[in-house]
Order: C-alpha cells, then structure tokens, then sequence
C-alpha cells in the first residue's frame, strides 16, 4: 500500500535531517512525506532545497515570524520560491493576525494549523474557513470535531505519542469520532517525525492505523493513509 504522510519535520539546527527521514520512509513503506517548518525557525532555506530537489517524494510547509514587520512580504517571498504549497500557523495567531491569514488564502496557499483548539479559535476558525471556501485547512494532531461542517478542513490522525503510547486504546473513541464527523476524505495520516522519537513509535503508529486498530475502517485505509494528502499537496 502506497502511504503519504502528511506532516513531518527535519532541519539541520533542530530535529534530524532529512537522511534520517529518508531512511525511516524506506524502510517501512512511505513514498511521500509532507515537510512543514519546526517551531523557532524562519530561515526555510533547507525544506526549499529538500523539495527542489525531489518533489515528488516531499512537499513543503513553510513558517514565518509573525512579529516582523514585513511578514506579509516574506509570505509572498516563500510562496513565490516554488517550494511550498502551505504556510503553518498556531491556531491563535487567526485572532491576533487574521490579515496575515488572509493574505495565505489569497496568495492560495493550504494553511497547516497547529494544536490547540480552544472554543474562541475554533469559533474564529469556524468563520474564517466559511468565508474561504477555497482555502484548505489542516489541523495537526486530531485536531477537533467541531470544525467538520466546514468542507475545507481536514485533520491529521497524529500525534498519538505526545498524548501517550501505543497502542492507545485510550484514544480510539477520540479518533472514531473524528472519522464519524469528517468521514474517510477529510482525515490524513501524519507521522509528526521525529517527536515521536522512537523509530518502533513511527512504526507503530503505521501499522496501528493501517491495520484499523485506530478505530478507522480498513476499507477507509487507503484514503486516509494516502489519497487524501496526495491530492492535497502533490496533485499538480
């Protein structure tokens, strides 16, 4: 089965780099991984040259720093690279800097938005995708079901580790829900490499999902450990 995850990092200050990813991909069965910026850094120079180089095999996630002045411009600047079909976000930024989120939905780029979701950011989020119909929405790590009468959200299956360890029967009933209120299109498997640490955890959590043992259905598998994020950030 072709897998694509949907959200990974690598860098050469913090995480690993991409050989390290590389690596993991190959030896247990990922073709295509989504690369979004790590936290702290807005020099996204090394993602622009991993996917330059090899766009089929990754995607790109850029980040910026909202408190320059200039950010708008240098979302122009890293859209215009070639490199990245989306921006990152931390959900609270949409009520402290909803121009700059506007101008990411102009300029056509898919918005990845990090954790957490609480009720006033999932109301803003909630208004923001209906006025943007266009724009398509990522939430990282299960994200939240309150957002799923909005068709241009999706939410990663990710991040099990950071909540606790595998085989996280405690999260089945959270994961379930997500796929009973965005169904089979809207979910994307997304590894978080390399917080997860362990490359046993990133196996795991492969064939945790892959196998249904997550709580979604073998049959919806191949969409949401595949097609959804390749028709999101590699259908061309």
């Amino acid at each position: 089965m072709i897998i694509t995850d949907a959200y990974a990092h690598c860098g050469l200050r913090k995480y690993k780099p991409v050989a390290d990813l590389d690596a993991y991909m190959d030896r247990h069965g990922v073709s295509r991984t989504v690369l979004a910026e790590h936290l702290g850094e807005y020099d996204n120079s090394y993602i622009e040259t991993v996917v330059k180089a090899r766009p089929k095999r990754f995607a790109g996630v850029f980040l910026i720093d909202l408190a320059n002045p200039k950010a708008a411009d240098e979302i122009r600047r890293w859209k215009e690279t070639g490199a990245f079909r989306g921006i990152r976000f931390p959900s609270e930024s949409l009520l402290t800097h909803p121009a700059l989120w506007q101008w990411a939905a102009q300029l056509q780029l898919h918005l990845v938005v990090s954790a957490p979701f609480p009720k006033d950011v999932t109301a803003a989020l909630s208004t923001f995708a209906g006025h943007n119909p266009k724009t398509q929405i990522q939430l990282t790590h299960l994200g939240t079901p309150a957002l799923a009468e909005r068709r241009n959200v999706h939410v990663q299956i990710s991040g099990m580790h950071k909540l606790g360890k595998a085989p996280y029967t405690e999260l089945i009933p959270q994961i379930q829900e997500l796929y009973r209120r965005y169904g089979a299109e809207r979910l994307v498997y997304a590894s978080n490499f390399p917080v997860m640490e362990t490359e046993e955890a990133y196996a795991a959590e492969i064939e945790l999902l892959r196998s249904g043992r997550l709580g979604i259905p073998e049959k919806a598998i191949p969409l949401v450990m595949n097609a959804n994020a390749e028709r999101l950030w590699f259908a061309r």
